[in-house]
């Protein structure tokens, strides 16, 4: 007989557990809020099928799965986290393994710029950060995302002074062990980039070890005038992990926002990007590449506001779709009355390698504004039959052909990247489950 999932009262219960066991006295520990995030929880539910945005990402066996809402000890080497570091110059590391912040494998002395935990914000008091935490994000728009506040374990605070630009990336590194099996990671982190600054994130997920877990990750990103981020993203946890992270972005005058994003790896993984404009002139550029295998849901979606007029955006995401893999792609654009010469523009193209396979994508545009610039589209096809037979004419057998137009395929979105040691690690990546499917 399948297990009962847990009941609303039951996350409930146990949230209020994690809140009453934080440490009392100095210190900010966003009690308050964390509190009116579990009454957001109550008032919420969890998601339902007949929601629009939940139709196709069922959560079941998430809830069946019953993750438990408690700290525990990880076992790890120094040498095993080591490994992951990307071989590249930086400008700092923030290491985090199931969750916490490992100061000892981090490198966040840096004088002009601020990298620090969450935990650590919170014990000091740091008010300036902590008053920004849930300013873009509220107390939650789904049930995860507010118990994402009512419970988070830890997370990463960056500061970027006004009038500094980085030359080298800030590192933001997430492993799981096989500790982990079991727990939900509950990691929350707060990038505000001041006045005319500039940096170079490259965030990534990945595992130490196979385990069976839940990571429930709310990020908020504040640009001010003239800022600059350039965002590197993977997700890559392994096939018995859940992944759910969302994604609250607010652009000021002149701010420049560009991300490129690649979803390999877990068993199930959601990414929302909420992209918000405040002032004339800003620019947000989102790209990103799913992969999805037997087993494999990737559900990705976009969900940005043009408020104000003078502001452009791009989006373009391409999946590569093998076995009984299944993918969700759900993109808006809103242009608001206001919002005059807005110039916005949305793509989505799926490669389908088998028949087994399943994409449900719905490009939006909702457009309130008589003078702008906008379009949409999508596509869904196969392997093109000429090009196969072109490449076997050449000498390449079946396999290498089909793999060779998968590759090419993925490359728009992967040369994005501008770390050419994450390019790499993709590359690799992607051959190995082409290898693993016999589709590619």
């Amino acid at each position: 007989m399948t297990p009962q999932p847990p009941s609303p009262a039951d996350y409930r219960q146990a949230a209020e557990r994690y809140i009453a066991q934080l440490p009392q006295g100095d210190g900010l520990w966003l009690t308050p809020a964390r509190r009116a995030a579990l009454r957001r929880f109550g008032e919420l539910g969890f998601p339902d099928p007949r929601q629009e945005e939940w139709r196709y990402s069922r959560i079941q066996g998430l809830l069946q799965n019953r993750y438990a809402t408690s700290d525990f000890e990880s076992r790890f080497s120094a040498e095993q986290v080591r490994q992951q570091f990307l071989g590249e110059p930086l400008a700092g590391r923030l290491v985090f393994v199931d969750g916490r912040y490992r100061p000892e494998l981090s490198d966040s002395d840096q004088n002009a710029i601020q990298l620090g935990s969450l935990n650590l914000a919170m014990a000091l008091g740091d008010k300036p950060a902590l008053e920004l935490l849930g300013s873009l994000s509220g107390s939650g728009e789904h049930a995860f995302a507010a118990l994402n506040l009512a419970t988070m374990q830890d997370g990463a605070v960056i500061r970027i002074p006004a009038g500094i630009q980085l030359e080298r990336p800030i590192e933001l590194l997430h492993l799981t062990t096989q500790a982990a099996t079991g727990h939900s990671l509950r990691p929350r982190h707060l990038v505000l980039l001041e006045a005319d600054s500039r940096a170079t994130l490259i965030e990534r997920h990945l595992a130490l070890d196979e385990s069976d877990h839940f990571t429930n990750l709310v990020g908020e990103i504040r640009l001010a005038e003239g800022a600059r981020l350039d965002h590197q993203r993977i997700e890559q946890e392994g096939p018995r992990a859940y992944h759910l992270s969302e994604l609250y972005l607010e652009l000021g005058p002149r701010a420049d926002y560009r991300q490129v994003s690649a979803s390999l790896g877990s068993g199930w993984s959601r990414f929302r990007v909420n992209s918000r404009f405040t002032a004339p002139g800003a620019h947000c550029e989102l790209d990103g590449l799913y992969l999805a295998g037997d087993g494999q849901l990737v559900d990705t979606h976009l969900d940005v506001d043009h408020a104000v007029p003078g502001c452009s955006s791009r989006e373009h995401f391409k999946g590569l779709l093998t076995g009984k893999g299944r993918a969700v792609f759900d993109g808006r654009i809103r242009v608001r009355e206001q919002a005059q010469q807005t110039d916005a523009h949305l793509t989505n193209a799926n490669l389908m390698l088998s028949r087994q396979a399943e994409i449900d994508t719905k490009p939006q545009l909702e457009i309130l504004a008589d003078d702008v610039q906008c379009s949409h589209g999508t596509s869904i096809g196969q392997l093109d039959e000429q090009a196969l037979f072109y490449l076997r004419s050449r000498g390449l057998n079946e396999q290498q052909a089909r793999r060779l137009l998968c590759i090419g395929f993925a490359s728009e979105i992967v040369d994005r990247f501008p770390s050419q040691a994450l390019r790499k690690q993709l590359d690799q990546a992607i051959r190995r489950q082409l290898e693993r499917s016999g589709d590619g």
